[in-house]
C-alpha cells in the first residue's frame, strides 16, 4: 500500500485501522485474528497479560524480514522500572508469522516510517521485536501494562496496532505526556488495527483495562524498533 512519508515530528501519530485494512477483507481479518489468538500464553511475568513474541531482522535494501537468532528481550530500568534490567523470555509467535500475508500487509505500512526514520540515521539492517500482548479483565478486576504510567521506552520507533477490543472494556485508553509527565492527549484504540504510532520526543502510557460485565480483552500488536541497549 502505498502510503506518504511522514515524520514522527511531535512525538506520536494516530492512523486508524482502514489505513491499514486496506486491500484486507473480513476473512483475512478473522483468520489472522484466529493466528493470534493461538499464540497468546500466560505472561511468565505478569498474570494480568497474555503474551507471545518473536524478534525479527528487516533488510532494507531487500526489503526482506527474517527471523533474528536472538528471541530475548531486554529492556533497561530507566525505560520499564518494573520489569527493565533483567532479560525476559516470552512464550514464542511461531515463525509461519513471516509468510503470514496479514502481517507482511501491516508490516509493509510501518515500513514507510522506518525507513524514514533509517534514512534519518544512518541505519541499515533493523532488529524487530513483534509482540503480542493481551490484557485482559473480568469484572471488578484490572489488567495493565509494564511500566504501568507514562515512560519513554528504549525503542526508538513502536507501532501499537490494535488487534481487538471487546465492547465491555473500560479504560485502556492511550495517554501522551511532554517529559514532565502531565498528559497532553488521551486516545482510544477501538477498532481494528487503528494503530499509534510513538517516539522518543514525548512519553506515552496505557490506562489499565477492566470490564463492565464479564471477561473484557485488549489486544495489541506491538512492532518495536530496537535500540542498542537493548541487544542482550
Amino acid at each position: 500500500m502505498k502510503r506518504e512519508v511522514v515524520k514522527i515530528v511531535n512525538g506520536f501519530k494516530f492512523l486508524p485501522g482502514r489505513a491499514y485494512l486496506e486491500g484486507l477483507d473480513d476473512r483475512e481479518y478473522q483468520s489472522f485474528k484466529a493466528f493470534y489468538d493461538a499464540q497468546v500464553k500466560p505472561d511468565p511475568y505478569a498474570a494480568v497479560r497474555d503474551r507471545a513474541m518473536i524478534k525479527i531482522v528487516y533488510e532494507r535494501i531487500s526489503g526482506k524480514i527474517r527471523l533474528n537468532p536472538n528471541q530475548s528481550y531486554f529492556q533497561s530500568y530507566g525505560a520499564n522500572d518494573t520489569d527493565g534490567g533483567r532479560v525476559r523470555v516470552f512464550p514464542p509467535v511461531d515463525k509461519a508469522i513471516l509468510g503470514n500475508r496479514v502481517f507482511n500487509h501491516v508490516f509493509q505500512c510501518d515500513t514507510a516510517y522506518i525507513n524514514e526514520y533509517c534514512d534519518r540515521v544512518g541505519k541499515h539492517d533493523v532488529n524487530i521485536s513483534v509482540h503480542f500482548i493481551r490484557y485482559k479483565a473480568d469484572k471488578g478486576g484490572a489488567s495493565f501494562s509494564s511500566p504501568v504510567w507514562l515512560h519513554l521506552d528504549d525503542e526508538p520507533l513502536v507501532f501499537i496496532h490494535l488487534v481487538q477490543l471487546t465492547d465491555n472494556a473500560i479504560g485502556a485508553d492511550s495517554v501522551i505526556s511532554e517529559m514532565d509527565s502531565k498528559p497532553t492527549n488521551v486516545l482510544r484504540l477501538s477498532a481494528p488495527f487503528d494503530t499509534l504510532i510513538v517516539d522518543r520526543a514525548k512519553k506515552h502510557a496505557v490506562t489499565p483495562l477492566g470490564s463492565n460485565e464479564g471477561t473484557a480483552y485488549r489486544d495489541v500488536m506491538l512492532i518495536n524498533l530496537e535500540a542498542e541497549v537493548q541487544q542482550q
